[in-house]
């Protein structure tokens, strides 16, 4: 549904709804106080990544050229796609650039690195799918390290970037400690964060903090007409809804066909209580075997139910996501006590989280567990 617009937050040309944390790094690259440890937090998909390596980007280009690239003071962070820093930083070949994120298992890198002196070119696919490790360890901070103690020319930047900090495990994070608190000069050091409050406070208490917030739903809408310029306006409508204030999240549910996804999901619930369950099983077997796409219908189950909690709760009026979802959350309100729906969407959540549970048969077993609530 993209047209080929879902790109990496290395290549993003564009910032959406974060102007002021722009202007912010901006003063202080004119303040000379950009050096040093910064901590950007907000929720998944908001922008935290593209936001770093806009700033990455910018930084090295600048450094590059006599007097600035952009000669009068600059009113945003925006490089120029034909700039070669564009692409080294997007390729994250810049040697003054280093990203830390959870490593490769060691079969996976070997696999890609053998591709590379193949001289064949990384598929996307392939590389999100390769298997990682659940943290970043000790090892990979040990790299960071190294990196930062390079030697660097006369007035050259070096970026180091972690995504996310959150994934740190406590002899990574401790190890972090000192260059946190007297980074090398020259050196911006920028840790991303979706749950700032997991973090050692030593790691807060050490960094400069900008926080993004979620896109208003106008903003979003805006984002994905500039985007994903083939969405109708109910379809972006639909998507700024589900996205609930991430970009990121926005951009790979239209990937994903994610509306249709919704839009089926509902439809299990046009006569609830009744519940078809040879049309429960056929939608769970059709996406079982498309592994993103199922926990994708998984993840808005939960986020849909969540939403029907909260208006059961408040019992007011809503914007609709698509025609025909407030019937079917009315039917469910009607007929499932707010207490017992909250019961069932915590039972629910929890049996999603178990992976050694058949997946498919969990997804029938919620469905049809919601229909039991309401003849109770």
């Amino acid at each position: 549904m993209t047209d080929g617009s879902l790109k990496s937050p290395e290549e993003q040309t564009e910032l959406f709804g974060h102007e002021t944390a722009e202007r912010l790094f901006l003063q202080a690259i004119e303040n000379n106080t950009i050096d040093g440890s910064w901590l950007i937090c907000g929720p998944k998909g908001v922008g935290k990544a593209t936001l770093a390596f806009r700033l990455a980007r910018f930084l090295l280009s600048e450094e590059k050229a006599d007097g600035g690239l952009f000669g009068d003071k600059p009113a945003s962070l925006a490089v120029p796609e034909t700039d070669a820093v564009f692409k080294a930083v997007a390729q994250r070949s810049s040697p003054a650039l280093k990203v830390i994120e959870c490593a490769l298992k060691p079969d996976e890198l070997k696999a890609r690195q053998k591709l590379l002196e193949n001289g064949d070119a990384l598929d996307p696919a392939v590389e999100k799918a390769r298997k990682r490790f659940s943290e970043i360890r000790i090892d990979d901070i040990r790299e960071a390290e190294a990196f930062m103690h390079l030697t660097a020319g006369a007035g050259k930047k070096r970026v180091l970037i972690i995504d996310a900090a959150d994934d740190m495990n406590i002899h990574a994070a401790n190890a972090l400690l000192k260059s946190l608190e007297e980074p090398p000069p020259e050196t911006v050091i920028l840790l991303l964060s979706h749950a700032p409050g997991k973090l050692l406070q030593t790691i807060r208490s050490r960094c400069r903090k900008v926080i993004l917030k979620p896109l208003k739903n106008n903003m979003l809408a805006d984002f994905l007409k500039a985007c994903v310029p083939a969405l109708t306006d109910a379809e972006r409508h639909a998507l700024a809804l589900l996205a609930e204030g991430s970009a990121g999240k926005a951009l790979t549910l239209a990937d994903s066909n994610g509306i249709r996804l919704f839009v089926g999901l509902t439809d299990l619930f046009a006569d609830f209580p009744r519940i078809s369950v040879p049309k429960l099983y056929d939608m769970a077997d059709k996406l079982y075997k498309d592994k993103d796409r199922f926990q994708l219908l998984l993840d808005l189950f939960v986020q849909w139910l969540t939403r029907v909690c909260v208006l059961s709760q408040s019992g007011a009026g809503f914007d609709e996501i698509i025609p025909g979802e407030a019937d079917a959350v009315r039917k469910i309100c009607r007929f499932v006590p707010t207490l017992t729906l909250m019961d069932i969407l915590s039972d629910i959540t929890a049996s999603f989280a178990d992976i050694d549970l058949d997946r498919k048969q969990v997804f029938v077993n919620a469905v049809l567990k919601l229909q039991r609530g309401a003849n109770a």
